[in-house]
């Protein structure tokens, strides 16, 4: 297992990339800046290794990011309704940067921030881990938070986040890696065709700020029914006022409990697949249903809807706090998640 770095000039910017290569030559990449990935290089069923995440032409635009591609997403991934929150009897009201909602993590959030940087290797793994503290009102969170973020790669082809955080007060937390798939590797070609299963009964109703309402639906008989492999494409036309809402699948669906894979991606044509396991209650499916006009690796123009991302996280706050607990860290207490991404070929 090797872990190196090189050092970037954004725009007077220095920035590292930090590499994590196993013996079977999978890598991943990634800044210690907004945390971002910038790559995951897979095998196909031929033995061919590509990036198989959406990354920039230009490492330069990595600084402004729009669509956060490969970042860390804090504190709190998805949107806040109204950007306000009550906790511990005091009302702390965040930036409106999405609408009238606030939306991962505010106008300057963690993938905006600087990171100091470790790495480590074994026989068997390598892993980087990036630690900063968020201090006490940063966009409008309470609570000076320490974290410390791990991207981990093993022999075996899994590649692991894992998130740890304490805070000196009562403060949400609900932290998400934001990576854009496509496992063909040509981000040319649409993400319809890729075949997906979500292990998940309910999803989140949205309102039409995109925000959730409260209300869990079930994902029986409806297009938001994953739970068997199906391609992303097959029922995203279908005349549902949620795929309306979001021009496509932008929701949170709630994870089955117990362990087991909780999410399956497969590209037919190339044989990759990559399954995810986590500890986490939700999944945000977003389909990329907008053509940003970003330039891309490979110096085109982004389409829409030829990536998707799969944030696992919390439940985003919906209207009137809804699913506010599962975001709450405690005061001294410890939040933690870990979620593991296996890369194999079929």
């Amino acid at each position: 297992m090797k872990a190196y770095s090189r050092k970037l000039d954004l725009e007077g910017t220095e920035v590292h990339e930090i590499t994590l290569e196993n013996r079977a030559g999978m890598k991943v990449t990634a800044l210690d800046f907004g945390c971002i990935i910038t790559g995951i290089y897979a095998p196909d069923r031929h033995g061919n290794f590509k990036n198989v995440v959406l990354s920039y032409e230009n490492p330069d635009d990595y600084l402004s990011n729009p669509a956060y591609f490969g970042a860390l997403i804090g504190r709190t991934s998805g949107r806040i309704k109204d950007g306000t929150f009550t906790l511990s009897g005091e009302t702390f009201n965040l930036a409106l940067n999405y609408g009238t909602n606030s939306g991962q993590g505010g106008r300057e959030g963690f993938d905006k921030k600087r990171y100091s940087f470790s790495v480590n290797t074994s026989e068997s793994m390598a892993a980087m881990v990036f630690r900063r503290t968020s201090p006490h009102l940063e966009e409008g969170y309470p609570g000076n938070l320490q974290i410390a973020v791990s991207y981990s790669l093993s022999e075996e082809n899994v590649f692991k986040i894992s998130y740890k955080a304490v805070s000196d007060s009562d403060t949400i937390v609900n932290l998400t890696n934001h990576s854009y798939f496509n496992l063909s590797g040509d981000f040319s070609r649409s993400i319809e065709n890729h075949l997906l299963m979500i292990a998940s009964d309910h999803y989140a109703e949205l309102d039409d700020t995109s925000a959730p309402t409260g209300k869990l639906i079930e994902t029986k008989g409806t297009p938001f029914d994953f739970n068997s492999m199906k391609e992303i494409g097959r029922d995203i036309a279908d005349e549902d006022s949620q795929l309306f809402i979001g021009k496509g699948y932008d929701h949170p669906f709630v994870l089955k409990e117990g362990t087991g894979v909780k999410a399956r991606l497969w590209d037919r044509e190339t044989g990759r697949f990559m399954e995810i396991s986590t500890d986490n209650r939700a999944l945000v499916l977003y389909s990329q249903n907008y053509a940003q006009g970003q330039v891309i690796a490979g110096g085109f123009t982004l389409p829409e809807r030829v990536s998707a991302a799969l944030e696992v996280q919390r439940l985003p706050i919906g209207k009137d706090g809804i699913f506010l607990e599962d975001s709450i860290l405690k005061q001294g207490e410890t939040f933690r998640s870990n979620t593991e991404y296996r890369f194999g070929i079929l």
